[in-house]
């Protein structure tokens, strides 16, 4: 991904090919990749050259190896029962600022500024995040609320996934909080949004297949975890400085909705001081 927007045209397709085929992609051959995306294996071969490895046999031989390291229960394989807790406990810390670091560092601003944009100009906005992603997109559901009206979570309680997009024009807006390991709902969803014209935003791991399509808005973050579990730091960091940029974009307008949200907080009683 640190290399996507500098690859030529041929690679890019590559790239969204053997993207899409992460999850099996020890079982194609080169010349299978190369073929799917209509380029040459000339082109192939410099494309994995041009992101690091000797060939495409050594891609997929690490693919292969790699192919189970997303699950906890494979991850608790390496956890050492001896390791110090001091220890333990720096190397967590290390690797949360790690992808901290290394997330914002890989992003221009140009990105940020076009889903602030985005997010403070479209009619109505919808946050949908299904498993590890659901949480960061409650967060993000939660923080745009109190800024502008006509934020929600999709599915709402009721579960109307359906009657919730066909709601949508495409003057609007859906932020997709996509991790691996997704539900095999959330590519048919963004689909359905693509269909109807609606503009996407993603919060994304990296190294990971992509939903996302030229002309769609997407801030990768890292999401390597110290131990058993990815760490979404990152995200939730994305989230934060999103909701602060948007309140400075909409100015006087999100001012005076949070004024209003706290005189009713008064008038409920609803939170302790």
């Amino acid at each position: 991904m640190a290399a996507y927007d500098r690859l030529p045209p041929g690679e890019k397709r590559l790239a969204d090919t053997t993207l899409s085929r992460l999850g099996n992609l020890a079982s194609y051959s080169a010349t299978e990749l190369a073929a799917e995306a209509q380029v040459s294996k000339a082109t192939a071969a410099r494309f994995f050259r041009r992101v690091g490895y000797a060939s495409f046999g050594h891609a997929r031989r690490q693919a292969r190896a790699e192919a189970q390291l997303a699950s906890p229960l494979h991850a608790m394989a390496d956890l050492d029962p001896r390791e110090r807790r001091t220890d333990a406990l720096s190397r967590h810390l290390a690797t949360d600022v790690r992808n901290l670091t290394e997330t914002f560092r890989r992003h221009s601003p140009e990105p940020f500024a076009r889903a602030v944009s985005l997010i403070a100009k479209a009619p109505r906005l919808r946050v949908i995040g299904l498993r590890n992603g659901h949480f960061v997109a409650q967060h993000a559901t939660y923080l745009l609320a109190q800024l502008r009206g006509e934020v929600a979570s999709l599915p709402g309680s009721s579960l109307t996934l359906a009657e919730d997009l066909a709601s949508l024009n495409r003057k609007d807006a859906l932020l997709v909080v996509d991790f691996r390991r997704r539900a095999t709902m959330l590519p048919k969803v963004v689909g359905a949004a693509r269909a109807a014209g609606i503009s996407l935003i993603f919060i994304a791991g990296s190294g990971m297949s992509s939903l996302s399509r030229p002309g769609d808005i997407v801030l990768h973050c890292q999401t390597a975890g110290a131990s058993i579990f990815d760490s979404y730091v990152a995200a939730v960091s994305i989230v934060n400085y999103l909701g602060a940029s948007v309140a400075r974009e909409l100015g006087r307008s999100s001012r005076k909705r949070l004024e209003t949200i706290e005189t009713l907080h008064d008038v409920l009683a609803d939170i302790q001081h």
